[in-house]
């Protein structure tokens, strides 16, 4: 709150990262993605740091390789990167200048097992050999809504739970971190607005998302991420790390 009436300046990243970037990384929307980049080292701020730990704590024993299908400013990407056993690491995104920021941070931290692209999920799907095959990791988190209805920075959407389930099944060999607004009346206006102009109201429910997940993958309920449900999303056969679902009180 200091920082946001100017109280306080926000903290500096390292000096040598372009003034620019270490700006964009420390305080702009969306500001749960926003961290500082100190002595070499992502250091999440407040928001993220919440998000980081509620995720991580699932993530597996030995990390091989990650996947983020929203990365924002990388964070989780360049967090993996710098894992030991951890050989392949990509975010995709729409948002050429959040793309940017991200090379710039990997190249400053000498970053070379993450890459940056800007793709869609089926785009991905349809050239993950390209990449080194499906990934170990995969997140998505807040952003499942915009693959259906689509953003006002791209229309391209798929208005279909099952394929887009499908698509993620294609490029995840074993988890998807799953953290979404799985209810109508929990989305942006631009989304409602959208459901009700394709008439896709009854369409995206949690049941519905849910029913199209299993088809996939085997759900496990962690509770929630914030206000939104947190689902692990398990290939079936795959070796995982056991993780104790979250039951519902009756």
């Amino acid at each position: 709150l200091s920082e946001r009436w100017g109280l306080l300046r926000p903290p500096a990243c390292d000096p040598g990262l372009p003034s620019d970037v270490a700006d964009y990384l420390v305080d702009s929307y969306p500001q749960n993605h926003n961290y500082i980049v100190r002595q070499g080292r992502l250091v999440p701020r407040h928001k993220l740091k919440v998000r980081f730990e509620q995720l991580s704590r699932v993530y597996p024993e030995r990390m091989e390789s990650l996947l983020d299908l929203r990365c924002s400013k990388g964070f989780f990407v360049l967090d993996a990167a710098n894992r030991a056993g951890c050989e392949r690491t990509l975010g995709i995104d729409i948002d050429q200048r959040e793309l940017e920021v991200c090379r710039s941070v990997s190249g400053f931290l000498g970053h070379e097992a993450s890459r940056f692209e800007q793709m869609q999920l089926h785009e991905l799907a349809d050239s993950i050999d390209e990449f080194g095959g499906p990934f170990q990791t995969v997140l998505l988190v807040n952003s499942y809504q915009y693959l259906y209805f689509g953003r006002s920075r791209s229309g391209e959407c798929y208005r279909d739970h099952e394929r887009i389930f499908e698509l993620m099944r294609r490029v995840c060999s074993g988890r998807v971190l799953f953290s979404n607004r799985t209810r109508l009346q929990d989305l942006q206006r631009s989304c409602q607005a959208e459901a009700l102009k394709v008439g896709h109201q009854s369409e995206y429910t949690e049941e519905k998302i849910l029913d199209a997940a299993s088809r996939f993958f085997h759900v496990t309920s962690c509770g929630k991420i914030g206000k939104w449900p947190f689902w692990l999303l398990d290939v079936p056969g795959a070796e995982l790390s056991v993780v104790e679902p979250i039951r519902r009180a009756a």
